[in-house]
């Protein structure tokens, strides 16, 4: 059974970042917005370009948890499972043209809507670095949390 429902799906085709959540050896947690990229079955990709800490973390430990929340509904999901990292090769190289037509998209998005609505931008995505790394996420479980606080795990 899929862990990825087709509504899940929807809510992440909407999203720019989401937060993904590691741990070091230590036990130390490190959360931080990441910039998404797509998803595909029950698997998620993810870019990082600035390549620190939770990098770090998941050469030492591919458990992840990445969260985010419908704004519309109220309600928030938890995917856990397991990071591979990729950095180079053919999907890699394949990632990184699609990164770059990703970039331009979104760029153009924020001055169209800059331009409609005058709100005023610093910066744009073409800015962003040019060096990355893909988190290739498989999706374990998917827990949701209600408006009202109630949670559970989907699919059971």
């Amino acid at each position: 059974m899929a862990k990825i429902t087709e509504k899940i799906h929807e809510l992440l085709e909407k999203r720019e970042f989401v937060s993904i959540a590691t741990v070091d050896r230590d036990g130390s947690p490190n959360s931080v917005p990441k910039f998404f990229f797509r998803v595909k079955g029950d698997l998620i990709y993810l870019i990082d370009y600035v390549i620190g800490k939770t990098v770090s973390n998941l050469r030492e430990n591919p458990k992840v948890s990445v969260s985010f929340m419908d704004l519309d509904s109220l309600e928030a999901y938890r995917l856990n499972g397991t990071a591979t990292l990729i950095e180079k090769g053919r999907l890699f190289d394949a990632f990184l043209k699609e990164w770059d037509r990703k970039l331009v998209e979104l760029s153009a998005n924020r001055v169209v809507e800059a331009v409609r609505t005058g709100k005023k931008r610093g910066t744009y995505e073409l800015d962003m670095a040019k060096k990355f790394i893909v988190f290739k996420i498989k999706v374990e479980s998917v827990v949701k949390i209600g408006r009202r606080g109630d949670i559970w795990e989907e699919g059971r």
